[in-house]
């Protein structure tokens, strides 16, 4: 059974309603016909150009990203811009693209709640845009900067002191340092995020409280591959007849 762009956009509605993300945020189908058939679909954290390459290669009629393009006010789309080039040789292609971004991060298909899954946390709760949960065992920060270097990102970096014991861990994938107060106020000895900023790591280091920096990539490209084997037995179940396939793409000339 065929499957159109609007079914998929309904079903990522049902799990990730688009009233639930930020007023800034740029959610939904953001290029391409909701009638629009679709039999391959590429999920990837971002619109760049190598994913874009890459859709074209598998046949892939629709992109699902977590960031969206177009997130500010444009007047032009010019190639000389990059996001424009990409978004033009998009519309050239026949591809179309759908994001799921704020909205998608208050769901257990979030970036936080894949590396809550990866570090193997315990208990995990939800309070706000925080996940916050128990280590398996009592760890040293410097012993948990390690253990994330080998399940997230290599290049974790550790504001705080090494030897402080960290128990319970909030994450919140991306840009939220500011967060740290409040998983502080949860009972959590550390907060993981993608974005560290000078000031809050001050703060957050003269209060005893250790911040993770694993990188904006590095904290939500682990939704990808579970969004897709999700949005894979979804179709299968329904007996749609599209493939859903995870990007391979690593920015930053990452290997």
């Amino acid at each position: 059974m065929q499957i159109t762009i609007c079914e998929i956009l309904n079903h990522i509605e049902q799990i990730a309603p688009a009233e639930t993300a930020e007023a800034y945020d740029n959610v939904g189908l953001i290029l391409g016909r909701r009638d629009q058939n679709v039999s391959k679909v590429l999920i990837a954290l971002d619109a760049t150009m190598e994913v874009v390459e890459e859709a074209e290669k598998l046949g892939a009629e629709l992109i699902i990203t977590h960031h969206p393009l177009l997130f500010r006010a444009r007047k032009k789309l010019t190639e000389e811009d990059p996001e424009a080039k990409v978004i033009c040789r998009m519309i050239r292609s026949g591809i179309a693209l759908l994001s799921a971004h704020t909205n998608l991060d208050k769901t257990v298909h979030s970036g936080s709640a894949a590396c809550a899954d990866l570090l193997g946390l315990k208990d995990v709760h939800q309070e706000g845009l925080l996940f916050i949960g128990t280590l398996p065992a009592k760890m040293t920060a410097f012993d948990l900067k390690q253990k994330m270097a080998n399940v997230i990102m290599p290049d974790v970096r550790l504001y705080g002191d090494e030897n402080i014991a960290i128990e319970t861990l909030a994450i919140c994938g991306g840009a939220y340092d500011e967060g740290w107060l409040e998983a502080k106020a949860s009972g959590a000895q550390a907060l993981l995020t993608g974005e560290v900023r000078h000031h809050n790591a001050l703060a957050a280091v003269m209060d005893g409280f250790a911040l993770y920096d694993a990188g904006h990539f590095g904290t939500e490209a682990p939704l990808v591959k579970p969004l897709c084997e999700y949005l894979q037995n979804w179709a299968n179940d329904v007996q749609y007849d599209v493939t859903f396939f995870s990007s391979d793409v690593i920015p930053y000339g990452r290997t």
